[in-house]
Order: structure tokens, then sequence, then C-alpha cells
């Protein structure tokens, strides 16, 4: 795989040098959809590889937060402020509280 791609870096350009450390990357991560297969996985330093895994987290996340919220997934229930819509208790106009009528 090293010198398939020319011992070359495939995130920043530059040239792996003998000593230095380097990873076999995936190109697209499995985790977006990518393959588990030669034509996916490519040289890369190893802070190069760092910095990318971590950019790809962050897109990672999102994607699984969009996909969740389209299938309809709840968001964790946060406390309801006394009073607000989402209360089982109103207060009334003379600062009166009571118990909501279930509708």
């Amino acid at each position: 795989m090293f010198e398939t791609h020319g011992g070359t870096c495939h995130i920043c350009g530059g040239k792996v040098q003998v000593g230095e450390s380097w990873d076999l990357e995936h190109v697209i991560p499995l985790a977006m959809g990518g393959e588990d297969d030669e034509g996916n996985v490519a040289p890369a330093h190893t802070a190069c590889h760092r910095e990318k895994t971590s950019e790809d987290a962050a897109q990672i996340a999102k994607a699984n937060r969009v996909r969740a919220k389209h299938f309809g997934a709840k968001s964790e229930r946060r406390a309801t402020i006394p009073g607000s819509k989402g209360s089982k208790w109103k207060r009334k106009l003379s600062g009166q509280t009571v118990l909501r009528d279930s509708e």
C-alpha cells in the first residue's frame, strides 16, 4: 500500500521520510459509508491522520444527530419551567397557580 501511493501522505501530500511514523488511513471513514478495502486505504502521517480523524468524528456526530432527528428520535427531555406550556401547572392572570386541564 505504501509503495502503491509512492510513499506520500494522501492528506498533506508530503513524502513520508524514513523512520517517520505513518498510518494506513481510510480515505472515506467507515462510519460515513466508506469501504474497508484497498481502494479506500492510503498512507498518512500519524499527525495528519489524527487531525483528520478528529474532524471526521465531528462530521459523523452531526450526521448521526441529523439522522436521529429525521427518524423522530426524541431528544433528552429537559426540565420544564413552572407555569410554561410544558408544565402541568398554569398561572392565572390573578397570580393564582392551578393544575392545568388535561386536554
